[in-house]
């Protein structure tokens, strides 16, 4: 046994109590005795040394294990913590997991698309917006820019709107939740919610949004929308594309047009 590994191994070990105090009083030494073990100036008996692997939940040859071996092993086991930090991390190692698979799925999602949709301002028309859906930090998020034009009029400058957005994955639907601070102080609150198509080639998503109303405060509107998946230059897919057009307009899709030609709206 290698006695010099001890007064490392011995502190990492403490390190879930809250102080050296309560670590020694577990153990059932004084924290003086505790001091001398940590900076190596006292070797515990061969007593003590099985109440200090009992009382931290070890095998005796981990306190004087290298240090390589003592970082492997502890990173393996979580029984090394409390019960209720053990559960804790047990529950934070499985929301991981999960994070990182949802964002391994919403990958394949990630790039530019127009949106097809109608408002309560004008409901006799599509809106075309363009979102970029793209993931930073571990998250995933959306970037919407809405053309403030009537009558898909193109100019050279387009007035915008923008959104950002926060996408996730639930029950085999692609969400992206919107918030939006307006000038009044109030806050606009919108959700997407794409269904997913059985090909991830599939160009195009049908799903609804929620959005509050303009109509009345507190009313939610359900609405259809469409996403498709487009590439190219953002500022001339955005100008060419993006504003408020009829629904007879060549500039919407077939299938967007099918799909907003029995669209039902709230009052």
């Amino acid at each position: 046994m290698k006695s010099q590994n001890l007064p490392r191994n011995l502190r990492l070990l403490l390190g879930k109590y809250n102080s050296l105090a309560e670590g020694a009083h577990h153990i059932g030494i004084n924290r003086q005795q505790l001091n001398k073990y940590l900076n190596g100036s006292s070797f515990p008996s061969a007593h003590t040394l099985g109440r200090i692997a009992k009382t931290l939940n070890v095998e005796l040859d981990m306190l004087f294990a290298d240090p390589d071996k003592f970082d492997r092993a502890s990173s393996e086991r979580l029984d090394l913590s409390t019960p209720v930090e053990a559960s804790m991390n047990a529950t934070y190692k499985r929301a991981m997991e999960r994070t990182v698979r949802e964002n391994q799925a919403l990958a394949a999602y990630c790039g530019d698309y127009l949106f097809y949709h109608r408002t309560a301002m004008s409901d006799h028309k599509v809106h075309t917006s363009l979102i970029r859906i793209y993931q930073e930090k571990q998250k995933t998020f959306a970037k919407s820019l809405m053309a403030l034009r009537r009558d898909g009029q193109p100019r050279t400058g387009i007035r915008t709107y923008k959104h950002g957005s926060l996408v996730f994955l639930n029950s085999g639907c692609l969400n992206i939740l919107r918030m939006s601070n307006l000038n009044d102080g109030d806050t606009d609150l919108g959700l997407l919610i794409m269904k997913l198509p059985r090909l991830k080639s599939e160009k195009f998503l049908f799903g609804h949004t929620l959005t509050t109303s303009l109509n009345g405060s507190g009313i939610i509107v359900p609405s259809k929308v469409v996403f498709q998946k487009v590439t190219g230059n953002i500022l001339e897919l955005y100008r060419e594309h993006c504003g408020a057009w009829p629904l007879e307009s060549p500039h919407l899709p077939p299938c967007v047009q099918e799909h907003f030609g029995t669209q039902t709206y709230a009052a």
